[in-house]
């Protein structure tokens, strides 16, 4: 059987202006699995990305780690959910990023704080109601996510896709058969840089392993395991 590799993008640059961008911590990251991955005589076969920059950094970091040229082959239907609009919409005191970003500054739990709101955010926008609100409905981004898995699919042998957590959420999610609320639940627990195996043949796709930080646990180092 082939294998499909979700891998999340390194660490973000969470409360940032612009959090499309990795931190040196996600950087890092990413260089690991790709030293881990050389060292263990991993094949990489075609390798697919989001269209987002962490998604390229992401491929590019691996790749240096790797020590061998790859090419990245962009995939737009691949690309996250819109949180930024997720947010705004269900709370339009934050389109003003710097009023957010004040917000968790001041908090004394940040990431516990943008966890709840960010949640009953995506509750919203899952939710079926507001559709309309949305840059992108819910209906709309499952669609294009699974569109693009079963045309991954289609290619045939090993495949590596560097993506985001929501994205590969939705791929498990139409897997596994579960639910809104179970997927987004996966989405909280999936390590930046982690990797999701999925192996296939013909009509036959199984899940191999989900959200291995093997390359990350080696280190012994915890700070090198993150989720935003």
């Amino acid at each position: 059987m082939a294998s499909i590799y979700l891998i999340r993008h390194g660490q973000a640059s969470f409360g940032a202006e612009n959090y499309d961008q990795l931190s040196p911590l996600g950087e890092q990251q990413c260089r690991l699995l790709g030293e881990w991955w050389r060292a263990r005589g991993f094949r990489t076969g075609t390798v697919l990305g989001g269209p987002m920059h962490r998604h390229r950094q992401s491929f590019e970091q691996f790749a240096a780690g790797f020590g061998a040229p790859l090419e990245l082959e962009v995939v737009p239907g691949l690309a996250e959910f819109d949180h930024e609009n997720v947010i705004e919409v269900h709370q339009p005191e934050f389109r003003d990023k710097a009023a957010m970003v004040k917000f968790l500054t001041e908090h004394p739990k940040p990431r516990q704080a943008f966890h709840e709101f960010f949640t009953h955010a995506v509750t919203r926008w899952t939710g079926g109601e507001f559709d309309h609100e949305y840059n992108e409905a819910w209906p709309d981004f499952r669609k294009r996510v699974v569109d693009s898995f079963e045309a991954m699919r289609g290619r045939g042998g090993d495949i590596l896709v560097f993506t985001s957590g929501g994205t590969i959420a939705v791929i498990l999610q139409a897997l596994l058969g579960l639910d809104i609320h179970r997927c987004f639940a996966l989405n909280g627990t999936i390590a930046n840089s982690s990797v999701t195996r999925i192996l296939y043949r013909a009509e036959e796709t199984t899940l191999h392993t989900f959200n291995s930080t093997a390359h990350l646990e080696i280190h012994d180092d915890a700070a090198l395991i993150t989720y935003r």
